[in-house]
């Protein structure tokens, strides 16, 4: 028998509503969930201290187009079922605190600090290393993340396209900016 619509409902509700009870009791106020919490806390913090706010449109845009790859390419690998996320700070498939604050903020960082394409480079070539093969393996030591079809080798090259593509575009768009008003 072909599901329909209303089947995928239902299972999609069944699974959100698992998904809930076990955030419930198997995830809220666990260590993975404090570590979480405060490490989001403290990149915001930072983040808005080092913020250069005469730069912040551009500084944000940036980082907005960060965090929108970030949410596509996590949402196609959960469908995908190449990662999921067994611990999170909010009963969702995905994992808002990481792709939608802590890596937009951090890249944010890299590229108000790192304005030369060269230097740039070689933060975000840095970044991406430690993104790949520390941050990702400590979060599956932490039971945050678990890789099923994935290896952190496949994470290290979009990782540096991500900062270089949006910067490229940045660039390009600031420019258009100041031939228009010229």
């Amino acid at each position: 028998m072909q599901p329909n619509w209303q089947d995928v409902k239902e299972l999609t509700k069944q699974t959100m509503d698992i998904k809930t009870e076990y955030w419930l009791h198997e995830n809220l106020f666990t260590s993975s969930w404090w570590i979480l919490l405060v490490t989001t806390i403290i990149v915001l913090i930072i983040w808005l201290i080092l913020l250069d706010k005469k730069r912040i449109f551009e500084i944000i845009t940036y980082g907005f187009f960060v965090a929108s790859v970030a949410m596509i390419g996590d949402a196609i690998g959960v469908m995908l079922w190449l990662w999921i996320y067994p611990n999170t700070l909010f009963p969702l498939p995905l994992i808002v605190e990481i792709h939608r604050i802590q890596m937009p903020f951090i890249y944010m960082l890299i590229y108000q600090y790192f304005p030369g394409w060269k230097a740039f480079f070689i933060a975000s070539t840095i970044n991406a290393f430690i993104f790949a093969f520390v941050f990702e393996p400590t979060l599956v030591w932490l039971q945050i993340y678990e890789t099923i079809h994935w290896k952190f080798i496949y994470s290290f090259i979009p990782y540096i396209l991500i900062a270089v593509g949006f910067k490229f575009l940045i660039h390009k768009f600031k420019k258009m900016d100041q031939n228009y008003d010229g």
